[in-house]
Order: C-alpha cells, then sequence, then structure tokens
C-alpha cells in the first residue's frame, strides 16, 4: 500500500500532498495534440526511448527507457540467445553502467510464455537475457512483472490493487537510487513504465496529475489501445487517478 514513511524522515512536503489532492479532484486527462507513440527522441543512440527523469530524491539517478535489449530478441524462438546477441546485450549494458552510471535495472515485462506485447516467448527471452547482460556488468537486475492486460493485469486490477503493485515499486527505485543510478522499463517503454514514472512524478516530484498524464502520452502511452471507452482514455489513466484518490484518502 502507498508507504506514508518520507525517504529522508523528512514531513511530507505540502507540495505533494498538493498534487495528490489535484489529482483526486481531477475530472480527466488534459487536453493533448492528437497521435500515439514516442514523440520525443531517445537521449541515448544505444537505448530506444531513454529519458532521464532528473532530480529524484535530490540526486540526478534515474532513467526511464524501452527494454534495452528487445531488439536482440524479436521473434525469438529459441531457449538460448545466440553469442552474437550475448555479446551485443553486455556492450549496451556495460554502456549503460559506465557511461550514465546505471548501477539497478527494473524490468516490468512479463515472463509469461506469451506476453501481452510482442511474439509469444519475447518478453521472457528478453528477461532472460538482459539479467545475464547486467550480471556480466555488475548492474543488479530486478524482475517485477506488470502485466497491461488480460486476467490478473492493469486492466483488471482494482484502483486499490493497483496502488499495492505500483507504489511498493516506486519506493524500491527511490531507494536503489541511493545507491547509484537506476533504469526502468518494460517492453516498448511507453505504458507501464508510464505508468511508474507518472507515479514517481506525482509522489516523488510533486507533479500535478495532469502533468504527470501527459507526459505519459508525450513519451508514448498507447491510451486508445489500452482503451474500453473508445480511445478517450487508457484503463492506465484511471488506475493512475484511483491510486492517487486513494493515496490522498491515507488508503
Amino acid at each position: 500500500m502507498f508507504d506514508k514513511t518520507p525517504m529522508h524522515k523528512n514531513p511530507l512536503p505540502s507540495l505533494f500532498v498538493s498534487a495528490l489532492l489535484t489529482a483526486c479532484c481531477a475530472a480527466g486527462p488534459a487536453t493533448r495534440p492528437a497521435g500515439v507513440g514516442e514523440q520525443v527522441p531517445s537521449e541515448d543512440p544505444a537505448v530506444k526511448d531513454l529519458h532521464s527523469m532528473g532530480l529524484i530524491d535530490g540526486r540526478v539517478a534515474l532513467f526511464r527507457s524501452a527494454c534495452p535489449v528487445r531488439d536482440l530478441v524479436k521473434g525469438a524462438t529459441a531457449t538460448r540467445p545466440s553469442e552474437s546477441a550475448v555479446a551485443e546485450a553486455i556492450g549496451r549494458m556495460r554502456h549503460l553502467h559506465d557511461d550514465l552510471g546505471i548501477r539497478t535495472d527494473f524490468s516490468f515485462q512479463t515472463t509469461a510464455p506469451a506476453g501481452d506485447e510482442g511474439q509469444p516467448g519475447e518478453q521472457a527471452a528478453a528477461v532472460a537475457l538482459e539479467r545475464t547482460a547486467c550480471e556480466a556488468v555488475g548492474i543488479r537486475f530486478v524482475s517485477r512483472p506488470i502485466a497491461n492486460s488480460g486476467p490478473g493485469s492493469l486492466q483488471t486490477m482494482t484502483d486499490a490493487q493497483a496502488l499495492a503493485l505500483v507504489d511498493p515499486i516506486a519506493t524500491d527505485i527511490r531507494r536503489a537510487a541511493a545507491g547509484g543510478g537506476v533504469l526502468f522499463h518494460c517492453s516498448a517503454g511507453h505504458d507501464r513504465t508510464g505508468l511508474v514514472a507518472a507515479w514517481l512524478r506525482i509522489t516523488a516530484q510533486g507533479w500535478p496529475l495532469d502533468q504527470a498524464d501527459a507526459e505519459m502520452r508525450r513519451l508514448g502511452h498507447n491510451w486508445p489501445k489500452y482503451s474500453d471507452d473508445g480511445g478517450v482514455t487508457s484503463w492506465h489513466e484511471r488506475r493512475l487517478r484511483g491510486m492517487a484518490a486513494l493515496a490522498a484518502a491515507g488508503n
């Protein structure tokens, strides 16, 4: 559930409370330009959709992205990646370690035989390959699966269940940043990643919900794909608002 214990034993910032109240009272997502998908170029040529989230708890140590090895397992059917794929994955993770200071890597990808993005087995193959590459270069790999759709997913969860899933992940990400840079991602870096990033924007940086939601869409959240109201909003966005309402109410 929502952890009201401050990271550094300070009183809960008034800006944070204000942001949560704004989230509870907001009627829906702010008007945005039409279009779905990444609208901002990646900040790193080696990793798709990588973006710095700036200051988190006084540190510039947090990044979001697509899965760094996603393309290396595209259409994967073999249980073991090729030697060239492993070498490329290690090279990318070494770049993140040496050049960006990444020390912890959180993956939200599922490991079910058929993931909710890509071909069956791709996400499981990506998780295995990324774990191997992280271990090779000294990055701690943390698997925290989140499903976009289907049973047990953000689509079918209650707001309380989503809060119980997402808030501890956000707290662990913030704690991990004390030991160096943190990267978190799902597969494409748009939807599950967007939800966690928005929650961190609200809880760690005091952003109003509409601003955090707008960033979700600007950085690629595919709200029409994950919508059951004709593309007006997504269940990711509804979970975000529900989580904020519960948190503000002290639940």
